[in-house]
């Protein structure tokens, strides 16, 4: 008589999204990921200290955002955080808080070549990735009319530099002509990236929590 040992099916560790991010939540929705939006109420940090590099600076800010909700995650969680900030001429241009702010920052951008950056945090148990995604972007020099109807459509509203690559896809001039890097990482969240951190933690070598019966 042949006694088999049952396979014990491998439970996939929860994927928590710390982000309110609309379009965070499509990527990782559209990539096939299973998730929980628990969005950080901490207040997001804004002033770079002069001794974290430009280049480190949002995944810093990705990881306090996961941080900040590990209290509130079950203990075999993969919290993810993201940050993205837009950067010319070694300035940081982060949401516009006003249509003043925002017309400036797109001012500033008109007819420029310039870097938008993503840092990504995850957090498991006690192992911890920090990693950052760039992308070169060219902006279009923009005429006063350009400037008016994109402020008056909202669009700029919530999005670093005060625009969205993504607004093409409603019907809009983006403006902006990617050079080089992902796409999604001007979106907000590099996914060849986060599938990379991913798969570089202990005992998770690909997430199977990815949508696909086939990785269960």
């Amino acid at each position: 008589m042949t006694i088999t040992a049952k396979r014990k099916k491998t439970v996939a560790p929860p994927l928590i999204l710390a982000s309110a991010s609309p379009r965070r939540a499509q990527l990782l929705t559209e990539a096939g990921y299973r998730f929980t939006v628990i969005p950080s109420t901490d207040r997001e940090l804004t002033h770079r200290p002069h001794s974290i590099p430009v280049e480190l600076w949002p995944a810093c800010v990705a990881f306090c955002k996961a941080f900040a909700i590990k209290a509130y995650a079950r203990r075999d969680s993969i919290i993810l955080a993201a940050d993205t900030i837009v950067v010319i001429d070694g300035k940081i241009l982060n949401k516009a808080a006003n249509r003043a702010a925002a017309k400036r920052m797109l001012s500033l951008l008109s007819g420029k070549r310039h870097r938008v950056l993503t840092g990504l945090a995850l957090i498991c148990r006690n192992q911890r990735r920090m990693a950052v995604a760039e992308s070169v972007l060219q902006m279009r020099r923009l005429s006063q009319s350009d400037l008016d109807a994109y402020l008056d459509s909202q669009l700029w509203r919530g999005k670093a530099g005060a625009y969205g690559i993504q607004d093409e896809r409603s019907g809009h001039d983006p403006f902006v002509r990617l050079i080089s890097g992902e796409w999604s990482n001007v979106v907000g969240l590099p996914l060849e990236l986060l599938k990379a951190l991913i798969a570089s933690l202990d005992n998770y070598s690909h997430p199977s929590i990815r949508a696909n019966p086939a990785n269960c």
